[in-house]
């Protein structure tokens, strides 16, 4: 396939042959295959292919952008999976494939589909047999307790390699299903360095001496016990007289009951959906960033393993992350010194007035390019060429 130097810099690739292919797989293509496109046309100064396999939205439809990255996007027939994911094969040749979920029925499909001639890594963003709740608003029971589960095992176990959003999925799969994890790494959901903001705008608590948490991303009201239904957190964080400012998703602007909140409490401001580069920047005015889940006992597992793209997002603009204890989450934030973890609001209002969130402030600006995709790419690069070394060898 390639040969990466060996050296920090992955922008410098020798190609042996011939322009590498990667097939991208997923049901609904999202932010994170978005960030490994960028990242793997970076690293080889373009000269790479990439096509994208998927079955609802193009990212452009959903985003407003992300199309152009990619050289090609085929749709599947949701009736004729395996069928069209073998023409893809045919027709792009790939050197690997790299499947992302949720849910995993396509990289169930494709290791059918291409039987072994081609490397498939399954890519788990979730794990969706630690959820009690349907991924889809339409998921009955036994999709979440049957049918999930079972496409999660044969995905991993089938698989010739896999890579973990967090430390935490890993360590639950390595444990629950038969794998080897000589052919696993974790690759978390990083920032693209594009989208770092060059200036940081002024805080709008130096103009008015109050604090003021921002939190973009999915909310709900629709979904019963849902992690995403914040409602009661963030009149809790409005309670103690601080501002909690939200950007939704473009899925969450459906969604009227923040809205209508918004209207109904001055603490908490609406403003509605932005494209990410015009959200990293208009984010850097606040003072931190809100990362925590609504926690119940159906989702705690889940809930536990992950670690969400806002997270790096945060500390992209400057924002120390506030989240409950997480475990995943809680982990990352305090190795790396770039937030705060508390377990209940009135602990988070106490905390957030102590001379101490000055010093976490500043890490986390000396941290904004730490946690780049960029910065990080050549691990993926570097376990394709392994996982595709060991599946010829075979």
């Amino acid at each position: 396939m390639i040969r990466v130097l060996q050296s920090v810099k992955y922008s410098e690739h020798k190609i042996r042959q011939k322009i590498p292919t990667v097939l991208f797989l997923e049901p609904q293509p999202c932010i994170r295959a978005l960030k490994y496109a960028k990242g793997l046309k970076w690293a080889f100064k373009g000269k790479i292919h990439i096509i994208f396999g998927y079955l609802y939205y193009t990212l452009s439809e959903l985003y407003g952008h992300g199309n152009e990255v990619f050289d090609k996007l085929v749709r599947l027939n949701q009736n004729n999976v395996r069928g069209d994911i073998e023409k893809l094969v045919d027709t792009t040749n790939p050197s690997i494939i790299h499947s992302h979920n949720a849910p995993d029925a396509l990289t169930v499909a494709a290791v059918e589909a291409v039987e072994r001639e081609v490397p498939v890594i399954h890519d788990s963003h979730e794990a969706l047999s630690l959820r009690k709740t349907g991924y889809y608003a339409s998921d009955d029971e036994k999709k979440v307790l049957e049918e999930y589960p079972s496409q999660e095992k044969l995905a991993n176990e089938k698989s010739d390699g896999r890579i973990y959003v967090t430390e935490g999925i890993r360590d639950y799969i390595q444990q629950r299903y038969s794998v080897d994890p000589s052919k696993d790494i974790v690759f978390y959901s990083y920032v693209c360095e594009s989208l770092v903001p060059s200036r940081l705008r002024k805080r709008l608590s130096e103009k008015d001496g109050q604090i003021h948490i921002v939190y973009i991303g999915t909310v709900t009201s629709l979904i019963e016990d849902s992690h995403y239904d914040l409602r009661e957190i963030f009149r809790e964080i409005a309670a103690h007289n601080i501002h909690l400012h939200m950007y939704v998703s473009i899925w969450g602007t459906r969604d009227k009951a923040y809205q209508r909140m918004a209207e109904d409490n001055e603490f908490i401001h609406y403003h509605g959906h932005l494209d990410q580069r015009t959200l990293l920047d208009r984010i850097t005015q606040y003072d931190y960033g809100w990362a925590g889940f609504n926690t119940n006992d159906k989702n705690i597992s889940h809930l536990d393993v992950v670690l969400p793209n806002k997270a790096f997002e945060y500390v992209a603009c400057g924002l120390p992350i506030l989240a409950f204890p997480h475990k995943t989450l809680k982990r990352f934030i305090e190795r790396n010194m770039v937030g705060l973890v508390f377990d209940d609001i009135d602990e988070m209002a106490s905390k957030l007035k102590e001379d101490e969130m000055e010093s976490i402030t500043n890490r986390v600006l000396d941290s904004r390019h730490k946690f780049t995709v960029e910065a990080n790419i050549g691990k993926v690069i570097q376990h394709y060429e392994r996982i595709r070394a060991r599946c010829l060898g075979r």
